[in-house]
């Protein structure tokens, strides 16, 4: 506990220095959200009225004073006020999280089920074929852009072949089955860069395991390669592809902001799109803290994870 404690305190000045720099890059963009609004209203707007507005938005007030109220009502989960949706913040980002959240979570489970096994596979069998057939496939989808691997998605799986929807979303608590369908390509596009990335990083852990001396020993004592990767091998190669695990959060949702856009997919990354676009401070502001608290969550599961794979972490 007093280890949790530690890290999640260590994490506070990440949050504190990133909300900083969002919330000042967010007004440094040329733009102007209030003039935005009306502009869409299609006529004349007094200046009267735009002073209205900046006052009930808070943005005609110093940008320290304007940082420190939203730190404030933040922590009493106030978010503010869409400018651009006219709604509290969380009504519109809290419907958001359950899409991004679940392609990410597939997403990260295929990629683990199909790197894992391979890079293992290749280290085991280095210099071969099947490592050399590997090592090509991994540089192709490390290499190959979001955009180009959903719309390779679309134009053969849902297009060509019919297999599965081309974009929309649909609720695992509607309709479970028709949600996975609506999923399962997004989900695919985001696998592709994670596990070119896991792959390479197993391949590189699993050969560098491979030679220690325990198991050599393991191999001398007559068993079997199998049970050397998985019995011996598996808890020290493990470690910086857990890393790797953590660290790729970000890249993540930096990729759900591309697929979910081919996609139609309602998510967060395509609301931060939007926001960016509208000039939408609050939630833009709100998002990129949420991002920023799940990264940094992800990377403390990686050092509770640390003490699972490692005895000697939970010594230390």
């Amino acid at each position: 506990m007093l280890f949790i404690l530690k890290r999640v305190l260590a994490a506070i000045p990440v949050i504190i220095m990133t909300s900083v720099i969002i919330f000042l890059l967010m007004r440094l963009l040329p733009g102007d959200p209030i003039m935005m609004i009306a502009g869409e209203a299609q006529s004349d707007t007094s200046p009267e009225v735009i002073a209205q507005l900046r006052q009930q938005y808070g943005l005609d007030r110093p940008l320290y004073v304007q940082y420190v109220a939203w730190v404030e009502r933040a922590l009493s989960g106030d978010f503010g006020y869409s400018v651009y949706n006219r709604q509290p913040v969380l009504d519109v980002v809290l419907p958001r999280i359950l899409p991004t959240l679940q392609i990410g979570l597939m997403a990260w489970v295929l990629a683990v089920l199909i790197s894992v096994p391979l890079g293992a596979y290749s280290a085991v069998r280095l210099n071969s074929w099947t490592d050399w057939v590997g090592t090509v496939f991994s540089m192709i989808g490390a290499a190959m852009p979001y955009f180009l691997a959903g719309g390779l998605l679309i134009y053969l799986v849902a297009l060509r072949w019919g297999l599965l929807p081309a974009s929309g979303y649909v609720s695992p608590f509607t309709d479970p089955l028709e949600s996975l369908r609506t999923t399962i390509l997004p989900a695919l596009t985001l696998t592709f860069a994670l596990t070119a990335v896991l792959t390479r990083q197993s391949r590189s852990s699993f050969a560098e395991v491979l030679n220690y001396p325990y198991i050599r020993t393991a191999r001398a004592k007559g068993l079997s390669e199998r049970g050397v990767v998985v019995k011996h091998a598996f808890r020290n190669a493990m470690l910086p592809i857990a890393t790797i695990l953590g660290l790729q959060l970000g890249t993540m949702f930096s990729g759900a902001v591309v697929t979910e856009t081919v996609f139609a997919i309602p998510g967060m990354g395509r609301l931060l799109v939007n926001a960016i676009l509208s000039r939408d401070y609050a939630v833009v502001q709100a998002v990129v803290l949420f991002i920023t608290m799940a990264v940094v969550f992800a990377n403390l599961l990686v050092d509770l994870a640390y003490g699972l794979l490692d005895p000697r972490t939970r010594q230390g």
